[in-house]
């Protein structure tokens, strides 16, 4: 029997918020942990929780999502966060990218897409179309603790993998190797780079030449 993918949704509109959470609970592999509107009310039930995936609003009343996603993954970093906004600005996907974020998506995508992001969020796999990947490679920035000299052959093979839309258990199939020695690979190429999300880490690979993007969602 499959695992559920549990899911919260994190949005301070409510029409926005019934929409969401009412598609999700109709899925047979996903479940619907529960709703907030605020960032206070976000922590206390991604913390009880523990959702494998979170839709987070960008704009909240008590801050922005981002300060949300921090506190998020400072607690719980396996938490795949996709930030939801109205905007699609590449200095706001930039942002999103760098507290940790596997993604971002605009609230003007149809419901079938959010269901998708949220399916390829809990495998692993990043969620970000083309053109938004390009606009993030000229946002992010250069921090000095980007040792990407630092990087194994293999680690650059698992970049190129996560850059090529793969999630962990087929990069772990592809390299012959386990699903968590993929992981560790994850937790040294983040280390050695200083990010906090495997998308800014291929981000950060592709904009060093490191590795090629062929296309995303």
């Amino acid at each position: 029997m499959s695992t559920l993918t549990s899911v919260a949704v994190i949005d301070d509109h409510i029409m926005v918020a019934e929409m969401l959470a009412l598609t999700i609970s109709k899925e047979r592999d996903l479940r619907l942990v529960g709703v907030a509107g605020n960032i206070a009310d976000a922590l206390v039930l991604v913390f009880q929780e523990q959702p494998n995936v979170v839709l987070m609003d960008y704009r909240l009343p008590d801050g922005d999502g981002i300060e949300a996603v921090e506190k998020i993954l400072n607690k719980y970093p396996d938490t795949h966060i996709i930030m939801l906004t109205g905007s699609g600005s590449p200095d706001l996907l930039a942002r999103s990218i760098e507290a940790g974020c596997v993604g971002l998506l605009s609230k003007d995508r149809p419901i079938d897409d959010v269901l998708s992001a949220v399916r390829s969020a809990a495998r692993g796999e990043l969620v970000i179309r083309s053109d938004e990947f390009s606009n993030l490679l000229g946002q992010l920035r250069k921090a000095p603790e980007q040792k990407t000299h630092l990087l194994t052959a293999r680690e650059l093979g698992v970049l190129q993998l996560l850059g090529r839309g793969h999630s962990t258990e087929t990069i772990a199939e592809e390299l012959f190797i386990s699903v968590n020695t993929v992981r560790n690979h994850v937790a040294n190429i983040l280390s050695k780079l200083g990010v906090h999300s495997k998308l800014e880490a291929v981000a950060i690979a592709a904009r060093e030449k490191l590795i090629n993007i062929v296309d995303f969602e």
